[in-house]
């Protein structure tokens, strides 16, 4: 097969790496233009470009892959597109190009989660499974025909970053049976039940402050899932990056103990969570009973975020 492949993170790269280790012909790799790092002007190459560049792999980065990417990629003759977190809708005019399909490696068991954020909604929601989708890609938002799935537990200390290295595995799984079984797949799939469908939106930068008038499991599945969350307390930002359950109950965002012996216990709607690793602004990950040496926190005081 020759494939064109279209990615632009980690997950990405594994995907090519496993569709390489399967012997496919890949003649080329779309991804999004670089990335100008904010602080120091610079470009940031992502793990994926450096992996084209050194095993000089054909890479094409269109700011506008409908527009200025039909030619070049007819050119190479493809008999499929394989996306994987591309990050760009792409058109009809780009999806009929190759001989076969453009196919899509989807981290959710469609037709739930459709979004460019299952993995993270399904923490968010307590999921206990999720999957791998092999569908074919149409214009619509994740809605097109599947042709296989494979689904995987979720245990209760994975994270996004952890799922995402076991959907990586999985999902070249996925591919591996697709191509075994190629010219069945590609003449039988499956409509989604749209009955069953749900969709979630790209998450925005509110949406990873912790508000401690949710309930304990909510806190502790949004910051295994979002992985970056922040609450503020006089005026400086503590990322939380890992969090649990306390016996303790107090006042929504009250500070009830805050020792290097008893470690920070903040109160939320049902009971307490206890900080674990945190973060302070400007500073690197510790251990939060090892912060309290500080004595930045006062029992008592409420937590605003302000």
């Amino acid at each position: 097969m020759k494939i064109v492949f279209f990615g632009s993170n980690e997950f990405s790269l594994k995907i090519l790496c496993g569709l390489i280790e399967m012997g496919q012909q890949v003649v080329g790799v779309v991804m999004q233009p670089d990335k100008v790092n904010a602080r120091n002007n610079k470009i940031v190459f992502s793990p994926l470009k450096k992996y084209c560049l050194d095993n000089n792999i054909k890479l094409f980065q269109f700011e506008k892959l409908n527009k200025e990417g039909e030619q070049p990629l007819k050119e190479l003759n493809a008999d499929l597109f394989i996306t994987a977190s591309y990050g760009q809708i792409i058109r009809q005019n780009i999806l009929d190009i190759p001989k076969f399909a453009t196919i899509n490696v989807h981290t959710s068991l469609l037709p739930k989660y459709r979004g460019s954020a299952p993995v993270q909604y399904a923490i968010l929601n307590g999921e206990k499974v999720t999957g791998v989708t092999i569908m074919k890609t149409e214009l619509g938002l994740d809605t097109g025909d599947i042709y296989l799935q494979k689904q995987i537990e979720i245990l209760d200390d994975d994270t996004t970053s952890s799922m995402f290295n076991k959907l990586s595995t999985l999902g070249v799984d996925c591919l591996k049976e697709f191509f075994n079984n190629f010219d069945y797949y590609i003449n039988h799939h499956t409509p989604q039940d749209e009955s069953k469908a749900s969709y979630y939106p790209m998450l925005k930068k509110e949406d990873y402050l912790l508000d401690f008038n949710a309930q304990d499991f909510e806190l502790i599945n949004k910051v295994r899932a979002l992985e970056n969350c922040y609450f503020v307390y006089y005026g400086v930002r503590y990322k939380v990056l890992k969090i649990q359950r306390a016996n303790l109950k107090g006042k929504a965002g009250e500070v009830l103990t805050c020792s290097s012996k008893a470690g920070l216990i903040i109160g939320c709607k049902n009971g307490a969570v206890e900080i674990l690793t945190i973060q302070p602004e400007g500073k690197q990950p510790m251990p939060a009973k090892a912060y309290m040496n500080a004595n930045k926190f006062r029992v008592g005081d409420i937590i605003e975020n302000s």
